[in-house]
């Protein structure tokens, strides 16, 4: 290995010790997050009960059953929930190996500094969530839809990652890169609703591609099935088997349950669409890419800089360009008559379709442009990954932070490819050249302090937009302390505790989950005497606290609790302070308090 090689392979592996060191660094510090703790209680269920039945709003089951796992090995805690996702978060480094041929030595640097650092995909690998399991699965197939890709191929034989050997002319390597994609895809099912999203992006893709190269002629002039057309259907079909038996095992415990598959997806379906209909989460069309401009600021600029490059050649970006700024400017003239002329109005597009189908149409075209006419059918294909989620995310109305992971994995290797390319050939000398260089410099250095702002300081401050909303403050770990000590005096888990206050039912499954005498629910009028009491608190004088106390007396102790807030984020917000600091001159749209009453033994 020359010198120059090992310098890389430093390089790298540094990469990825920083990369494990960010995630497993006080890992269990943040107090968990309320859908933390709610699929953390069903994690727990099932550890404990091996009870699990599937709800769509918490997703699929293999998160549950391989945590549960862990539980087993390590204790039911916030670092054992939290660790798998650090570990998978970070692994994804390893993934991009198999890709150096196309993003280059300097590319895959570039795609591993983003990966490790980047502020989403570290603040999602130290959360108990499904969205770092998605992108680490999805990743994983793409590698090994590449690696297939490869194969078919034998001038490619040797660049690919295992060195396999042929059975009667055929290579194991092929079935193993199927068996391994089939087996991601089927995981990503069995994580997530959105898993259906990909495979619909997956089966556009494909039919994209049959028509690109043609093969609808070889199937009309074929007399006779070949054994190379015969092994290619028997792959697809081992591809779908694959995919279909692991989904069965998840969701049926049976091998090839059709039936109860068939329920699995209309149960989900209909649930997420529902969601969508009445948007439940709803926002502006704009959510992500505000979300992307905040936080993943160089990779979303050199990954559109990237498409440009590897989507068009020469005059055609300007071509191109030109007809996108007209279209857009169109729209906009469109608006603005039926924001101001209700009457003209009624006869333009905008008055009826959803305004992120008009603003961004022009970009789910040009992935399926791409797709037919882009040579290089690597960056087609990352090309039409990006810009289909970023379309379909930011229409379908539920719009949450971590759904932003989904267009941004295949932004993250377009910029890194593009930058690994660029730089090496740029005229520091002219003005282009020194505007790129700054710019990547203050670009990467905002994009580094926005990580650690995010994970090391305000990580449980609902002032950061990614920190989406059932976020408690910090302060409820003293909350917790609390509970702890006071029950440490009576039964320990035996300790009754009476919860008038429903809002904080989810948060305290988790941290009630070994307390079994747990009243929920319990009415004002019901007689209050338990060690410990929780009751809500709306502010302000006379209010349920006030009353509580008054009635318990002096036996009693007041801890009033923390707050809970949610900001629904306005542009107006979007200040240089807030920006750079998260200051915010406004109160949050709604809070939630609570507050704990407790018994001391007195000795």
């Amino acid at each position: 290995m020359n010198k120059r090689y090992f310098a890389w392979y430093h390089v790298f592996f540094i990469i990825i010790i920083l990369a494990f060191f960010l995630r497993l660094y006080y890992l269990d510090e943040r107090v968990f997050h309320q859908d933390e703790a709610a699929v953390g209680y069903i994690t727990y269920k099932l550890f404990n009960e091996s009870v699990y039945s599937y709800d769509p709003s918490f997703h699929g089951p293999f998160m549950y059953y391989v945590t549960s796992e862990m539980y087993r090995l390590l204790g039911d805690s916030i670092f054992t929930s939290r660790l798998l996702p650090a570990i998978l978060g970070a692994s994804m480094i390893f993934l991009l190996l198999p890709l150096r041929r196309y993003l280059g030595n300097s590319g895959i640097l570039f795609a591993a500094f983003f990966l490790a650092l980047s502020p989403s995909f570290l603040y999602y690998s130290r959360f108990y969530r499904e969205d770092i399991f998605i992108s680490f699965f999805s990743l994983l197939a793409f590698v090994c839809a590449v690696k297939y890709a490869e194969a078919l191929n034998t001038e490619s034989r040797s660049f690919t990652f295992f060195n396999f050997h042929y059975i009667s002319g055929y290579s194991i390597e092929r079935i193993f890169y199927l068996a391994l994609a089939g087996i991601s895809i089927s995981f990503l099912g069995a994580l997530k609703e959105n898993a259906y999203i990909t495979i619909a992006l997956i089966a556009l893709f494909l039919f994209l591609f049959f028509i690109r190269e043609r093969h609808y002629r070889s199937l009309v002039d074929r007399k006779r099935p070949d054994k190379e057309f015969i092994i290619l259907i028997a792959e697809i079909v081992f591809l779908i088997l694959i995919i279909l038996v692991v989904f069965s095992l998840f969701y049926t415990g049976n091998i090839l349950d059709i039936a109860g598959m068939k329920t699995t997806i209309q149960k989900a379906v209909s649930l997420w669409y529902e969601m969508h209909r009445i948007q439940r989460l709803g926002g502006p069309y704009f959510f992500y890419l505000g979300i992307l401009a905040l936080y993943e600021l160089p990779i979303l600029v050199f990954g559109i800089l990237g498409m440009l490059y590897y989507g068009s050649g020469g005059r055609k970006k300007g071509k191109l360009l030109m007809v996108l700024l007209l279209y857009w400017a169109a729209a906009g003239i469109m608006y603005l008559i039926s924001d101001n002329y209700a009457f003209a109005g009624r006869f333009l597009p905008t008055t009826y379709i959803q305004s992120s189908i008009i603003i961004f149409l022009p970009l789910i075209l040009l992935g399926i442009i791409g797709v037919l006419y882009i040579r290089n059918l690597f960056f087609a294909f990352l090309i039409f990954w990006g810009l289909t989620n970023f379309f379909v995310y930011s229409y379908v109305q539920e719009k949450v932070q971590w759904l932003v992971m989904n267009p941004l994995l295949p932004l993250v290797l377009i910029a890194a490819a593009y930058l690994g390319e660029m730089l090496p050939t740029l005229n520091l000398r002219s003005r282009a050249g020194t505007l790129t260089i700054i710019f990547l410099i203050a670009g990467s250095l905002f994009f580094v302090y926005s990580g650690i702002q995010l994970n090391y300081v305000n990580y449980a401050n609902t002032i950061e937009p990614m920190v989406q909303a059932s976020q408690p403050p910090q302060k409820f770990s003293e909350f917790v302390t609390k509970m702890s000590g006071i029950s440490s005096q009576y039964g320990n888990e035996s300790t009754r505790i009476q919860v008038t206050d429903e809002n904080i039912e989810t948060m305290l499954l988790w941290y009630t989950r070994h307390y079994p005498n747990v009243e929920w629910r319990t009415g004002k009028d019901a007689r209050f005497n338990a060690p410990l009491i929780i009751v809500p608190d709306p502010g302000g004088n006379g209010t349920e606290p006030d009353i509580m106390q008054r009635n318990l007396g002096s036996d009693y102790i007041r801890l009033n609790g923390t707050r809970m807030s949610w900001y629904w984020f306005r542009p107006s917000d979007l200040t240089p302070e807030f920006i750079l600091f998260r200051t915010m001159n406004r109160q949050p749209d709604f809070e939630h308090r609570f507050t704990l009453f407790y018994k001391p033994v007195i000795k």
